[in-house]
């Protein structure tokens, strides 16, 4: 049984390399500042606070901010996380499917 920690980098790991495939295959953006946090990253806040039963980024923002701090110490402010996670819906919907078929 994993505890909160050792699911955080199991989901970061499993993000990492199937999300490595998939920007080789498709491109992320080319334009803009870089983000303080990597897509990986807020994929993993977003999967883990989602299997936590929080369902909306700011909600999901507001846990991490509260209890994942260390973790992620980058964090940026809720609308530059929210906006992010919205820019990255894309390469979620395929991560979900690459997951579902791989079940």
């Amino acid at each position: 049984m994993f505890d909160i920690e050792e699911f955080i980098i199991a989901v970061y790991l499993c993000i990492e390399e199937r999300l490595k495939h998939l920007t080789d295959a498709h491109p992320p953006r080319a334009r803009g500042f870089a983000q303080s946090l990597s897509d990986t990253e807020v994929i993993t806040l977003e999967i883990v606070g989602e299997f936590l039963g929080y369902h909306t980024d700011i909600n999901i923002w507001r846990y991490g901010k509260r209890h994942w701090q260390h973790w992620f110490p980058a964090l940026p402010h809720h609308t530059t996380f929210v906006r992010h996670a919205a820019n990255l819906w894309a390469y979620k919907q395929l991560l979900r499917e690459q997951l579902l078929v791989g079940l």
